[in-house]
Formats: C-alpha cells, structure tokens, sequence
C-alpha cells in the first residue's frame, strides 16, 4: 500500500473498510514454540549446521518460499500463511484464515507433520511452554531481523522484562474477524474481559531458569512488566465511546518502532506517528505515512486484544495442539454464533475496568483449583470465578453446536473443547500439572519437560 496517509480519517476508515459479513467471517491461529537441539537441550542458534537457518532452508523442501530482511532469511510463506521468527528464534506458524476449526486442526497437524520430519533430519524438537523452563537470556541468540534490534535497544527503558518478554516466551494467539463497528466492539469487550478465565485455566509456564517460580504462567507476569503503554488490557474497550476512531486515538498516542524502508525496519523507537502525519520526523523529513505503515505500527500495540484488520486474542501461553485446539474452540463458539456472543456480553456487562485490571494481574499467580474461592464481582455476573469459567465454556459449547460445522465423521466443532472441560474437571491446569511433575518424580530436575512438553 503506497496512498499517501495525511490525517486520521483516512485511518479510521482504513479499520471499518476491514467489517465482513457475518458468513465470511474466518478464524486464523498464530502458535510459537521454543526449538531446542534434543542433545544437550539447548536453544538453537540463527546459524550453523543445527541452527534456525538450516531449519528454515529445510522446511522449504515443504513447499514454503523464503522471506528476507535486509537479504537474510527471517521466514517462510506458502498462500495465504507464513513461518516466522521472534526474536529469539521461537518458531511462529502465521495460519491461513480458514472457516471452520475442522481446517484449523488439519493445518495444525499439517505443521506439526512438517516439523517432525525437520525433527528427525536435524535432531531439533519444539517445546510447548509459555516461558522457557531452563535458558537464560545469555545462552538465547538475537536473530537477524531489524525491527528486533530497535526493540532490543528500546525495551529496557519501558520496563524491567522487555527483553525476556522477547526472547523467553511463546504463545498461541487467535484471529477472529468482525462484521460491523459495534460487532468489533463487541467482541473487543468479550475477548477482553473472558481471556483471564482461560489464561488462568490453561496456564503453561511455572518455571524459569530450572527454578519452579512459584506462578503458574510466568510469561504472563513478564508481560505486565514489559511496557504499560502497550500491554494488558485497555480500559477504553469498555467506555461507552469505544470504537475505531478511540482505537486509532491510542495508537496515536503509543510511541513507534520502526518503518520499513529498502527491505529493512528504519529506527524510530519514542516517535510518534502523528508527528509523521504533519511529515515533522527528523529521521524522515518531509516524509509522511503510508498505510502500510500505519498497519505496522497497530502491530506494535501489545495488549491482550489489539485490532487490525481483525482481532487479535493474544493472552494465552503456548499449548500442545490438542489444548490449543481447544482454545481456539472456546473462542470461535463465543464470538462467531450471535446468541453466545449477547449471553456471553450479559455474562461481563458489570465489568469495572479497574476490577478486571486488578485480576488481570493476578492471573499470573492464580492457580485454577483457586477459581472457585475467587468472587467475580466487578467483573462478572457469577458466583466466583470457577462459576464464570463454566457459564463461558457452557456459552462455547452452545455457539459450536448451533455453527453446525461437521467434518467428514460427522462431529462438529464441540469435540475440540474437550480438552478444556478436561482441564477443569481435574480443576488443574497444565501448569499445575507440570509443577505436580516436578515436585513428586523429578525434583531439580526439568529435563523431562524437554521430551514431554511438545508441539
């Protein structure tokens, strides 16, 4: 995109030209994990014989076609998806948006097929945690992409875990389209509010550097300490004002990265886009913004749900396949059927924003056989936490069932919940699970995580 950007409204309308009808409306899936040599279970370099380049070059013999900044591979695309790299060479599958979460599943195995044969021909294997269990930040290796060495350079003086937010933690993120401005809102709202129930319930990282860090989801803790500007949650969503010209109003007001210019991200870190409006950046001189440098600056924006040209669900740790699944589930039977999205909206409609802040940062150390001593007011019409979890996954269930979307045995998309109700039935999540591991079979010693925790 190369029109010219001079004043906000053309930003504003730059989101609303993104609404879809409600039958077009797919579902996308952003999973990282940490890769890892299974002798010695060490973290990859960017180069060498067993390195994050030699994985890419591999995984081209799949199909995939390389990606370069500043002519070093940095990713792979095929269609309508695409293998990226965060900044320590966590492996990120971008997938296509598809319509149901039958396709999402098969493209899911489709990857972990791949990777496995990448496993058996270099000796790698990809760790599904949500912080990694042992490494330090000393022995991580920076790959070669610019906008990560401005992020490098910036993090520290936003927060006190910029950096391991970069190069320590995976996720698994969500994509969910929107058909109208009060549909985008709401769902904004919705995804907002509920994403604490689920972190809480799938919590994937209580170690750090071989130490049990007494958190079930220690990524998320470092997230809260990354950068206030950008990250948690965003009590605008809830004001009766929201919509996109409030979220064009915070991006402007959250300070830039980078552009892109020549193939490589220009540093820009502490600007701000609307100077680049009035073509008032030193660095750039009469310049102003094109769009797509406005859609590169929305991916700066960290928080647990930002927008582009969708919504992006992005509180979760990363998962094995199965439970991911059962993530995406959760979500697309809430937000994609219009009965589940109103219960799910009565279910949060007296959330305090200051409350749901407060919990938020709880999260973190909350355990789920803690959620039904947990009260929910402020934040939910239900009895506790535990009681909110059920009534949302209930709302979940509903919503798949009416979608009515069978694969070919006939099963619709509530089987991918299981996992979830699972969960909650043991009233433990994977994260207590591990740390029950640790602490009865194998204490001081996490290396069973290296051969069990696997995409």
């Amino acid at each position: 995109m190369t029109l010219k950007v001079e004043h906000t409204g053309q930003l504003v309308d730059d989101l609303a030209s993104n609404c879809k009808p409600a039958g077009e409306c797919l579902i996308g899936v952003e999973h990282e994990k940490f890769v890892f040599t299974r002798e010695g279970q060490h973290p990859l370099p960017y180069a060498g014989d067993i390195g994050i380049h030699a994985l890419l070059t591999e995984l081209q013999q799949a199909g995939w076609k390389p990606t370069h900044d500043r002519d070093r591979l940095v990713g792979l695309s095929a269609d309508k998806a695409a293998i990226t790299l965060e900044p320590a060479g966590q492996l990120e599958l971008s997938g296509a948006p598809w319509s149901d979460l039958h396709d999402v599943c098969r493209e899911m195995q489709e990857h972990r097929r791949q990777l496995g044969a990448i496993s058996q021909s270099l000796g790698v294997d990809f760790l599904a945690l949500g912080f990694s269990p042992t490494w330090t930040l000393s022995e991580l290796d920076w790959m070669p992409h610019s906008r990560y060495h401005i992020m490098r350079r910036y993090m520290p003086g936003v927060g006190v875990h910029g950096r391991d937010m970069m190069t320590r933690t995976s996720s698994f993120q969500l994509n969910f389209d929107f058909c109208s401005e009060q549909d985008m809102c709401d769902k904004y709202r919705v995804a907002m509010a509920l994403q604490p129930l689920v972190m809480v319930a799938l919590a994937n990282a209580p170690f750090a550097e071989g130490r049990d860090t007494g958190l079930t989801s220690y990524r998320n803790y470092v997230w809260l300490h990354t950068d206030s500007a950008r990250c948690g949650i965003m009590p605008e969503v809830f004001s009766r004002d929201f919509g996109f010209d409030a979220y064009v109003n915070r991006a402007l007001a959250t300070p830039m990265y980078s552009v892109k210019r020549k193939g490589a991200h220009q540093d820009l870190a502490g600007r701000y886009f609307t100077d680049m409006l009035k073509a008032q950046l030193p660095e750039l001189p009469g310049e102003q913004p094109t769009l797509s440098d406005w859609d590169d600056h929305l991916n700066t924006l960290m928080h647990d749900v930002r927008l582009k040209d969708h919504l992006e669900l992005r509180g979760s740790d990363t998962l094995d396949l199965e439970q991911s699944m059962a993530l995406a589930a959760f979500w697309t039977g809430i937000l994609y059927d219009s009965h589940a999205l109103q219960g799910a909206l009565k279910l949060i409609e007296a959330c305090d924003p200051a409350r749901l802040n407060q919990l938020r940062h709880s999260v973190p150390w909350m355990g789920l056989s803690e959620m039904e001593s947990v009260g929910a007011s402020g934040v939910f019409q239900a009895r506790s936490l535990l009681d909110a979890l059920e009534q949302a996954v209930a709302l979940a269930e509903s919503g798949l069932e009416k979608r009515r979307r069978q694969d070919a045995e006939h099963a619709d998309e509530r089987r991918y919940l299981e996992p979830l109700k699972r969960v909650m039935e043991a009233r433990m999540s994977p994260a207590e699970q591990w740390r029950k591991r640790f602490r009865e079979e194998s204490p001081q010693d996490l290396s069973f995580l290296y051969e069990e925790a696997l995409f």
